[in-house]
């Protein structure tokens, strides 16, 4: 076959705008995003976005590097974290990744645009790094191209075989969605809590301590750097804005939970005051004049209600341990166990 394009899946219909559309942020497109759209596409799940992103437990991913660039939002062990992710949901992939500077690169760049291709021809987008994560939708071997789509809008990028995994950075990545099989929808969503606990509570031990911090030391770092002003206000902007999304989706996910245990009232709570303090933060940071600026009551503003926010994800860690006391304690030291 010489050329395939899944143009449904390039022109897919965007959902519905939500009331909290405000909080919507121009970045770099995430797994989660990528995703979704694929699982509405091959209509193997149509639950809504933030279901997705609480089930898998990637809304729960706190991480941000030491000057707050927009690199912080797709730092985490990839290989590990989105095959978890696509397992909570029932689906099996394959996935492959690496550096582009090894000697054997070039092989595995032939067998990844094989793979896409055949994942492509069966009816599946394939996801893949191209700076950000992207969907794979089409190709055409007469032109030797891919035809990339961003996991959000519909425009269309022309990527030669020859170029894939050739970034920005020296990281190669790609994973192809083989199969779907239904799973115990709210033994998953349990699960997906205690994983938040394992997130809060544990540094991704991909990431050099002394460059990135992870989950509660998060916030820490947060209001240090913007204290010492060394980072970029642009980037620390697309950060803070990914991080009201992800916590917006963990309110509504939390939400639909209530069953799930006599002490959950608390953890919908917490997480909807978390949700309405990044809402605010994005209120200070979206007036650019002052942000840009770097105007002390703006920044100093933004610090108190990060601090603000820390405490309340702590409670809401908090509340979330007492409501699964059992399973958590029955992993002893690694909540993070399945």
């Amino acid at each position: 076959m010489a050329a395939k394009v899944l143009q449904d899946l390039i022109r897919f219909p965007q959902a519905p705008a939500s009331a909290d559309a405000h909080l919507s942020w121009k970045g770099v497109g995430s797994y989660i995003d990528a995703m979704y759209r694929i699982l509405l596409h091959t209509q193997w799940m149509d639950f809504p976005r933030h279901m997705i992103a609480g089930m898998t437990a990637s809304a729960f991913r706190l991480v941000v590097d030491r000057r707050l660039t927009a690199e912080s939002i797709s730092a985490y062990n990839w290989m590990a974290e989105n095959f978890v992710a696509a397992d909570f949901l029932g689906v099996t992939t394959g996935q492959h990744g690496g550096f582009s500077f090894e000697p054997t690169f070039s092989l595995y760049q032939k067998q990844a645009v094989l793979d896409i291709k055949a994942s492509i021809d069966r009816g599946v987008g394939a996801i893949l790094w191209h700076d950000q994560f992207v969907i794979a939708a089409g190709y055409d071997d007469e032109e030797q191209v891919l035809f990339i789509g961003e996991s959000e809008g519909h425009e269309v990028i022309r990527l030669p075989y020859d170029s894939f995994g050739r970034n920005s950075t020296p990281y190669w990545y790609y994973q192809v969605l083989e199969s779907h099989e239904s799973v115990d929808l709210w033994e998953v969503c349990k699960e997906s809590l205690i994983q938040a606990v394992y997130k809060w509570e544990n540094h991704d031990y991909m990431l050099p301590s002394q460059d990135y911090a992870c989950g509660a030391a998060a916030y820490t770092v947060m209001a240090a750097t913007l204290q010492s002003g060394t980072y970029d206000t642009e980037q620390a902007a697309t950060v803070l804005h990914y991080y009201a999304k992800s916590r917006l989706d963990i309110a509504s996910y939390v939400a639909g939970l209530k069953h799930l245990s006599i002490h959950m009232d608390q953890v919908i709570d917490e997480y909807e005051q978390l949700a309405s303090l990044y809402t605010m933060i994005v209120e200070v940071i979206d007036d650019s004049i002052s942000w840009d600026s770097r105007e002390p009551e703006c920044v100093q503003s933004v610090m108190e209600l990060i601090r603000k926010a820390g405490a309340t994800e702590q409670r809401a860690i908090d509340a979330i341990k007492l409501a699964f006391r059992e399973t958590i304690g029955n992993r002893f030291d690694d909540v993070g166990l399945r």
